[in-house]
């Protein structure tokens, strides 16, 4: 669901075969952004126009021309639903080079990615209010990357050798959105951002992280000592074991260090690796930061990076 809409900054309405959202509060309107997506002429956006319901600013988007990808979906083959995922990160690396837009309030719910059906153009829709719905880049790319597995995962009409490694490549944190685009129009293999290789294991510059059990029998508290690191219960398969509970399996998950960050990944886990009470995808990066809660099963664990 839309952030913006949970939280109450903002109230959808449809009109007709358009839609728009309603602004709770007009003092979050950014008129810069606004007028950046006015001048943008042939852009990756769908047109926006800023017009007045009930005294409160509204955001009017006109798709009447486009399908949202949600309702294509069960026609796509493989090939249509590649071209549709180039555009779609070729519009991002777009906004990523404009400087004055930030893909943090980009709306990716796969009902408001708008395709155009005669030629698989792109047009994404950008909320320009104060409030982000996402953290930060990383919290985007990684919903969009889950986004497009599950759709890989969930349909086997584009289960083909193509598309199941270009989810491999998603799920792949040491590639960049821009590298897997490449990648998809060269027909190559991607090639990892060396920005984000993991370090080596002698190298801990940025602080070292541990997890500390929340509601253990004892205190425990596991040292990730590897730039990559397995936990789980079975000693022979991990590098940090917890025999505790049963609940949790033989390799669990791997947590990676790159550069000064880390990401925990669940490895398949029969019950699950959560963070922040949010389930994890399978195989799917995800960053993780000091304070943050990460249950494994039925265990909670507290990040600390010291």
């Amino acid at each position: 669901m839309n952030a913006l809409i949970e939280n109450k900054c903002i109230n959808e309405m449809l009109c007709g075969s358009n839609f728009s959202y309603i602004l709770n509060d007009s003092g979050s309107f950014l008129s810069t952004e606004y007028k950046v997506l006015q001048s943008q002429g042939n852009s990756c956006f769908v047109k926006c126009m800023k017009m007045l319901y009930n005294g409160k600013i509204q955001l009017y988007y006109l798709t009447k021309n486009y399908k949202p990808l949600s309702s294509l979906l069960s026609a796509l083959d493989s090939e249509n639903f590649m071209v549709i995922c180039a555009n779609i990160f070729s519009d991002i690396i777009d906004v990523k080079s404009n400087g004055f837009l930030s893909c943090q309030n980009i709306d990716i719910s796969l009902e408001r990615i708008y395709v155009d059906t005669a030629t698989y153009k792109v047009s994404l829709v950008y909320i320009p209010v104060a409030q982000r719905l996402f953290d930060d880049i990383s919290g985007f790319e990684n919903e969009l990357r889950t986004s497009l597995i599950k759709i890989i995962q969930g349909l086997s009409t584009l289960s083909t050798p193509k598309t199941i490694q270009f989810a491999a490549n998603l799920s792949n944190g040491s590639l960049s959105i821009e590298s897997i685009y490449t990648s998809i129009k060269s027909g190559k293999a991607p090639i990892p951002d060396p920005l984000i290789e993991p370090v080596n294991d002698s190298q801990n510059n940025h602080g070292q992280m541990k997890l500390v059990a929340m509601n253990a029998p004892n205190r425990i508290e596991i040292v990730i000592s590897k730039s990559e690191f397995t936990i789980g219960k079975k000693a022979e398969l991990v590098d940090g074991v917890i025999g505790f509970n049963k609940m949790i399996s033989r390799s669990h998950c791997k947590i990676t260090q790159r550069g000064s960050q880390y990401y925990i990944t669940d490895l398949q886990s029969a019950n699950g690796t959560f963070v922040n009470h949010a389930r994890l995808q399978p195989n799917m990066p995800h960053l993780i930061n000091n304070g943050d809660v990460i249950r494994l099963a039925n265990s909670d664990f507290q990040v600390v990076v010291e």
